[in-house]
């Protein structure tokens, strides 16, 4: 009989992306050094370099992992039965949920530094592509009108991310889910579903 070692999941590592994350999300990676990572976490930089080459690494693997749940997601809604708009609110239902539980990762996305540029040129999947896609299959089944999936891609990831933005600033409120109403209908209606 062999005996299945299961993976040692360090929770270290994830204290400190998760630390790194909330700090990239609201200050830029350029706005914050290792050590602020660290006294985020509770840790010190050694700890950090265990875990991480550098701290665009960090960066990298933070985006990695927000950008890829996200386009997962969108991808799951595509292959789905029914409507397209069914499947899309659910999509907006499940985007705000997740936003909720943890609003650093939507803030991260929306940050145009060149590491996360250059990740998004590198050939992975992207969360752009996927809604492009889920969009364009609206499209194809006459359930939506001719239009350019991917500005209407970018207007609702922009769209987003300014929620996210204004959620963290209080301009909006800290949890959008009680939004999802009036969301699915300003989105819908920029999809052309009247």
């Amino acid at each position: 009989m062999v005996i299945m070692k299961k993976p040692h999941i360090d929770s270290k590592k994830k204290d400190i992306l998760q630390a790194a994350m909330r700090l990239f999300a609201t200050k830029g990676i350029d706005g914050i050094s290792v050590k602020e990572i660290g006294e985020a976490a509770g840790v010190t930089d050694a700890a950090i370099y265990k875990h991480f080459k550098s701290k665009q690494a960090m960066a990298l693997e933070a985006f990695s992992h927000y950008c890829g749940s996200y386009t997962r997601l969108i991808d799951y809604m595509t292959g789905q039965p029914g409507t397209f708009r069914s499947r899309f609110h659910r999509l907006i239902d499940e985007v705000l949920r997740m936003h909720d539980e943890e609003q650093y990762g939507m803030l991260l996305l929306a940050q145009q530094h060149e590491i996360f540029v250059e990740a998004s040129r590198s050939g992975e999947r992207q969360l752009s592509d996927a809604l492009i896609a889920f969009i364009e299959q609206g499209i194809e089944r006459g359930e939506l009108p001719e239009q350019d999936a991917r500005l209407s891609a970018v207007l609702i990831i922009g769209a987003f991310n300014q929620m996210a933005l204004s959620s963290l600033h209080g301009e909006l409120p800290a949890r959008l889910e009680p939004l999802a109403a009036e969301v699915k209908q300003r989105f819908s209606h920029l999809l052309g579903q009247l």
